[in-house]
């Protein structure tokens, strides 16, 4: 019986998929492209939760598999880090990298740096031989490669964000020697950004995803998303594409790092944001496997950074000494 009803299943789900590729096709020709592709990426998304299912267990009978998983993770050499590595000493020992599944949110009043941390989390993970994707919806291509290009950089000499900024003549041909040496022949690092984009919202997310199978994703920011399950106003908004994001991670196997504003407060913004401040939806902080908080005095070189929620270890935090101009970071006075 079970063999007929999964039969049936598989030919419904086919006709599905035809006649969605046949609807798409004729809203190339009656309303365009871009049109066809959103209704093309919905209609996706609605038959992925159709054909998705939730994975059960009995842990009783795989005590073995669990044994086998324990024992083959004991003799790996770098086994303090399960996932992919932040690149911060204190935090890779204690939160284990960044694993499949994890939702890490960055919360940090407005101007303080949170892009700059979240892509420096790339960076690092990109150096450690694994492939980011940044979903940016707030700089452009040029701006995103000038801020990857300087940490990349990282202090060595070669140029500052500035000169690339600028477009300083003096640094043109030693720009062009260190791009060579650093990228020719390497693994992507890959960016998405809104220019000529209409929607961005959690099918767009997927759609990436599924295209560039990265290790890591880093989202800027939140709020700037769009909910395609049609929020009606900010806080379902915050509410739903929270909800998506923590799935997406889980589902993808992949850790989904997201960059989030917080409640503006006449007084507070000399200090880390506390969890409860988290902009229009407290849902992020329910969903998220780590909560960051970050915070830099008005043109300061130092940046705090400090654990609001930590699912899986004890809380933490760091100092960086960071020069944006040039790149040039290091990790100060851990704080575990």
């Amino acid at each position: 019986m079970q063999y007929y009803i999964d039969v049936a299943h598989k030919e419904s789900l086919a006709q599905q998929v035809r006649t969605a590729l046949s609807r798409s096709n004729d809203l190339v020709e009656e309303a365009g492209p871009k049109e066809a592709i959103g209704y093309l990426m919905s209609r996706t998304s609605e038959m992925i939760k159709i054909s998705s299912s939730l994975k059960d267990s009995n842990l009783v009978d795989e005590w073995e598999e669990r044994f086998e998983d324990l024992l083959a993770r004991s003799k790996e050499k770098n086994r303090d880090i399960i996932g992919v590595p932040s690149g911060i000493s204190i935090m890779d020992k204690i939160f284990g990298g960044w694993q499949a599944g994890d939702f890490v949110v960055l919360l940090g009043w407005t101007g303080v740096g949170k892009s700059f941390v979240a892509r420096l989390f790339a960076v690092n993970a990109w150096r450690a031989g694994y492939t980011p994707l940044v979903i940016s919806l707030e700089m452009n291509k040029q701006q995103e490669s000038q801020r990857i290009d300087t940490l990349l950089n990282n202090g060595e000499g070669h140029f500052s964000n500035t000169d690339l900024v600028t477009a300083n003549p003096g640094i043109v041909d030693k720009y062009k020697a260190w791009a060579k040496e650093t990228y020719e022949g390497k693994h992507p690092i890959h960016v998405v950004t809104t220019e000529g984009m209409d929607t961005a919202d959690q099918h767009m997310v997927q759609s990436k995803i599924d295209q560039y199978k990265p290790d890591m994703v880093i989202l800027d920011y939140h709020g700037l998303f769009d909910d395609a399950s049609g929020a009606r106003n900010e806080t379902e908004k915050a509410k739903n594409l929270s909800k998506a994001f923590k799935r997406m991670a889980v589902k993808n196997s992949v850790p989904i790092i997201d960059v989030a504003a917080v409640t503006m407060s006449d007084g507070h913004s000399e200090r880390p944001p506390e969890l409860e401040e988290v902009a229009w939806s407290k849902q992020l902080a329910y969903d998220a496997d780590l909560v960051l908080a970050i915070h830099r005095e008005y043109n300061s070189d130092v940046f705090q950074v400090v654990s609001r929620k930590v699912r899986r270890a004890t809380h933490f935090g760091f100092y960086l000494r960071w020069n944006l101009d040039t790149g040039d970071w290091k990790e100060e006075w851990d704080l575990a």
